[in-house]
């Protein structure tokens, strides 16, 4: 890889790799594994990125999805893949790969479940300990209720609601119609909503 390449790779990699890093995430719920895939699909975008696409992006959601689904299959056949356990989630969801910045548009850690989502998140330096504690506890509970969804659920709410894709821009990642992703999305809210509620919480 050129000295030129190199940049690029580091650049795109600064300004996408923790959301992709999520995204991989949610799909596998695996942390090796996204971290595998990321550092794969950032090494594609580099060598096979077409010339003037105008949505990097988006291109970079779609190159990870095919690899991450193609790896999930082999492994698939290889061996039984396993769910991991809330605590086990928990603790992987916490971290990214070394060298990853975080976002500035909430979509980290607690600000990340409580925007967009009807469980609302209070930020600003001078929040009560009190209040950060319970919105961290709302977050955890809304992550922990995401994960339990499957993975054509999590990924769609993940795209619309946290990652902030239109419904018609998921649809293309996902390689479905839009009025499919609508209908999915709208079951994903449902089921979301429902175990939300048995937990004790609202949401929009």
């Amino acid at each position: 890889m050129g000295r030129l390449e190199k940049k690029l790779l580091e650049e795109i990699y600064y300004r996408y790799g923790q959301e992709i890093f999520r995204y991989l995430f949610i799909l596998c719920r695996d942390r090796m594994l996204a971290e595998d895939v990321l550092q794969e699909t950032f090494c594609r975008a580099v060598l096979s990125l077409p010339s003037g696409h105008t949505n990097v992006r988006a291109w970079l959601y779609l190159v990870g999805r095919n690899l991450m689904f193609n790896e999930m299959k082999k492994r698939r056949r290889e061996t039984p893949v396993e769910d991991m356990s809330e605590a086990a989630y928990m603790a992987q969801d916490r971290s990214a790969p070394d060298g990853m910045r975080r976002r500035r548009n909430g979509a980290e850690s607690g600000a990340r479940y409580g925007t967009g989502t009807g469980i609302p998140s209070s930020q600003g330096r001078d929040m009560d300990p009190e209040q950060q504690a319970l919105d961290r506890e709302r977050s955890d509970i809304l992550q922990e209720a995401m994960m339990s969804l499957d993975v054509r659920k999590r990924e769609i709410l993940e795209l619309t609601y946290f990652e902030g894709f239109t419904l018609k821009e998921s649809a293309a990642v996902m390689g479905i119609s839009h009025e499919n992703a609508r209908v999915l999305s709208s079951r994903a809210r449902r089921e979301l909503r429902k175990i939300m509620e048995v937990k004790g919480y609202e949401i929009s």
